[in-house]
């Protein structure tokens, strides 16, 4: 089983960025490569490419990021948007900051949330909007309130004002963008010669092809072509006007099948010594169990579910360093549940609340393949 390597991983990335910018370091040094990057004048663009997987890129040789790839990281653990993006704004893995994937139980709030859009599983309104701030559940401040220089948050229209956003980006200027035109132009106007600041951008559309259709599609395919060029295009421009850039990913996504969704429902036995429903991920479900059926449960994924995952007590994770370096946030235990199932080849496990809809993914992510960890180191400038 692969495990994040929290000297080689994006949250080392960002001290190489963070500390060349002024930062004060933390638990995850610089990458060896990098080193804490001596910046001086220099503007830096640090570009998010959601779902970029490194054993994807790698099948694009000729293409201008795979000629400019420096090497690969991994991402943390869970390799997931929630807490990867969460990593890249706050400089520290899941050990700390404590968002540990896309369905997170929130003990303060009493319900398992779902927490980029920042709202209960179930649905309805947000938690904004009853006013508790992500600031209060996120186990770290965004590090962009604190770099002494000008900073800069480049996100899609739909996400760049949501509170998760805003709290990620601290005091950041925040702008927001509609196409992936609109993304590399802003870009551009924001880099400004010989003034140092950061610009982190995120572009999330290559996961969404990657969901609907599969990493392996033609759809996706074609998508990352696009992305390359205009990469291509606008690198050029960035470099004259002398920044460096950085591209990385949040994690990679591996394609599943119909055969290998593993429903919760046609488990009932396994349903009933549940608490809550499953969190985290469907590579990576978090179990909350019922004190005195701790042992059924065992037996029952073991003789049943075995050749479909590996059973982890989550408290094991945690001391064995999946989460990352460093005093944990003392939430961390209660939201990564009893138990993990990490599955195994390309399955997931999945349930379903009263209020949600049946959906199909082709590509997922958040197990601990190759496909899904590792994601590609590119630097230019």
């Amino acid at each position: 089983m692969l495990k994040p390597d929290y000297s080689n991983s994006i949250v080392n990335l960002v001290s190489s960025l963070t500390q060349g910018l002024g930062q004060r370091g933390n638990d995850y040094a610089p990458l060896v490569e990098l080193g804490a990057l001596a910046l001086g004048d220099q503007p830096l663009v640090l570009l998010i490419l959601d779902g970029l997987g490194d054993t994807f890129l790698q099948g694009f040789p000729e293409s201008f990021l795979c000629r400019h790839r420096q090497g690969r990281l991994t991402s943390v653990f869970p390799p997931t948007t929630a807490a990867a993006v969460t990593s890249f704004f706050t400089g520290v893995a899941p050990q700390q900051h404590a968002v540990t994937g896309w369905h997170t139980y929130f003990k303060e709030l009493g319900v398992v949330a779902t927490v980029l859009p920042f709202q209960p599983r179930y649905g309805g309104s947000s938690f904004a909007e009853r006013g508790i701030s992500p600031g209060q559940l996120i186990g770290q401040d965004s590090l962009l309130s604190s770099l002494p220089l000008p900073c800069h948050a480049l996100l899609p229209h739909h996400l760049v004002d949501s509170a998760y956003s805003r709290a990620l980006s601290g005091r950041a200027s925040r702008h927001g963008f509609a196409t992936l035109t609109e993304m590399f132009s802003t870009l551009i106007a924001l880099v400004e010669p010989q003034r140092p600041g950061l610009i982190i951008a995120y572009w999330p559309e290559l996961d969404s092809l990657a969901h609907l259709h599969g990493m392996g599609s033609e759809e996706a395919a074609h998508h990352f072509l696009e992305l390359d060029q205009g990469c291509r295009e606008t690198f050029s421009l960035l470099e004259a006007r002398g920044a460096k850039v950085v591209v990385t990913a949040d994690h990679g996504l591996i394609d599943t099948c119909p055969e290998h969704i593993i429903y919760l429902k046609e488990h009932p036995q396994l349903a009933a010594t549940l608490t809550l429903p499953l969190c985290g991920e469907p590579r990576c479900a978090y179990c909350y169990v019922h004190a005195h059926r701790r042992l059924d449960f065992e037996r029952y994924v073991a003789r049943n579910l075995g050749h479909a995952c590996t059973l982890h007590q989550s408290s094991a994770l945690i001391a064995e360093g999946y989460f990352g370096k460093g005093v944990a946030d003392p939430r961390l235990q209660e939201r990564v549940g009893d138990y993990v199932l990490l599955m195994k080849e390309n399955y997931i496990i999945r349930d379903q609340l009263l209020t949600e809809k049946t959906f199909q993914q082709r590509g997922v992510h958040g197990g601990l393949s190759g496909q899904e960890l590792y994601v590609p180191l590119i630097v230019l400038g």
